[in-house]
């Protein structure tokens, strides 16, 4: 299925944010370990949360879905999964909390997943759960998935994670901390403060789990989860391809309910560092019509997912600007570097790929082209969005329907702002 964008002259109304797509895996996961009841209110319905709680059922939940909630019956720990085989699909956070799971049964696990997860490399993943005393080792010489793991016996203790330990693999290493044997104490950087990682701490709590922090330090004291109810909070970074397509369009536009949001000054915070003249209240944020995105040089080390979204922004801005610490997007669910460099540039961006660096000279005048969404649910998005002010039809081609992983009303909810956007066979 693809993507046909025309041009738009203006995104009207509001959007609020989704739930946290993380937080309704990482707290799927828990719910698992914790015997007896669990609910889930309101959490996100995407295909990478679906299939998460698909792999919790084969590892032995009883699940009961409806749209407003998810009851799961955990079994505690030891688990008893009904195969030996996990499948992620085309996520790799659920890859991650899969593979920590699986150190808690008595069988030899695989877990693996889509093509895209299979071809990233995962040593980050691999060093930090091997830390814990998991037996857990990449199925091919290159780290990447399939992942096996056998019966294991985590250890805990004192831990210092190596330096290149990337902070997207610790929540899954947090996740089985209470399980071990004596507890577990993290030598703590400051790269790992990451809102994911404070959300994994703050649903472990909810769990009954004890964890202390402090600057340096983050202890897990020994212990069993107990059935939690959450409603997972609004990610404030889901309503990006929204924000964008106002700028782009020139128009005044609302983002509410972000006092539900706990990553909102992140975001916010994320979005002014690019360049973008916001409004904020306490419930919402204003994007103001009157932007001049003027070129500048910004990392996007500690978030590298938006690398599509930032892009494009970027071929709006008034020179040169530079995008540093982009490699992690190379691993995502396809190469977002390259995928977003050839669409823009198949588009007329001036756009080039300098390894760990982005260099887009602007502003570039954007002609409607057939385009490749590269199965990536960022890429189709980003890709979309800028054709809303190219001159111009633009086809986003190569399984447009990727969107239902992270962005499930993406074109619905363009279409009530105004937006010239739809699926076409």
């Amino acid at each position: 299925m693809d993507l046909e964008i025309e041009p738009t002259q203006e995104i009207t109304g509001k959007i609020e944010p989704s739930p946290s797509k993380f937080s309704t895996q990482f707290a799927t996961a828990v719910a698992l370990l914790a015997k007896g009841k669990s609910v889930l209110n309101s959490p996100l319905l995407a295909d990478d949360t679906r299939s998460l709680i698909k792999a919790i059922d084969g590892m032995g939940a009883t699940i009961k879905r409806s749209k407003k909630r998810w009851s799961i019956w955990g079994t505690g720990s030891p688990l008893n999964p009904t195969g030996q085989v996990a499948d992620s699909k085309k996520s790799i956070v659920g890859l991650s909390l899969l593979t920590s799971l699986s150190a808690l049964t008595s069988r030899v696990m695989i877990v693996t997943g889509k093509s895209q997860v299979r071809s990233i490399p995962v040593p980050s993943l691999l060093k930090a759960l091997q830390e814990l005393g998991m037996d857990v080792h990449s199925a091919k010489s290159d780290d990447t998935p399939p992942l096996v793991i056998f019966e294991s016996g985590i250890k805990g203790g004192k831990i210092t994670l190596p330096d290149d330990t990337d902070p997207q693999f610790l929540p899954a290493f947090l996740l089985i901390t209470p399980l071990t044997e004596e507890g577990t104490e993290l030598k703590f950087r400051s790269e790992f403060k990451t809102w994911t990682t404070r959300e994994a701490v703050e649903i472990m709590k909810e769990g009954g789990i004890d964890v202390t922090t402090t600057e340096r330090r983050l202890k897990v004291s020994p212990g069993q989860y107990e059935p939690l109810e959450i409603t997972p909070p609004l990610d404030a970074f889901s309503t990006f391809p929204y924000a964008l397509g106002a700028i782009l369009t020139g128009s005044e536009f609302r983002i509410s309910k972000v006092s539900k949001a706990r990553n909102v000054e992140e975001f916010t915070s994320l979005l002014e560092k690019m360049g973008v003249k916001l409004k904020k209240t306490s419930r919402s944020v204003w994007i103001k019509s009157d932007q001049e995105i003027k070129s500048r040089r910004y990392s996007l080390g500690e978030h590298p997912e938006v690398l599509p979204f930032a892009a494009v922004l970027a071929c709006t801005a008034q020179g040169k600007t530079r995008i540093i610490n982009i490699q992690k997007a190379r691993h995502m669910k396809s190469d977002r570097i390259s995928a977003i460099v050839k669409g823009l540039q198949k588009m007329g961006a001036q756009v080039k790929d300098e390894g760990n660096e982005l260099v887009l000279g602007g502003p570039a005048d954007l002609k409607g082209a057939k385009v490749n969404g590269h199965e990536d649910d960022a890429v189709v998005a980003a890709l979309a969005v800028a054709g809303l002010s190219a001159d111009g039809k633009t086809i986003v081609k190569n399984r447009a329907e990727t969107l239902r992983e992270s962005y499930p009303r993406f074109v619905s909810n363009f279409q009530n702002l105004g937006g010239n956007i739809s699926y076409r066979s």
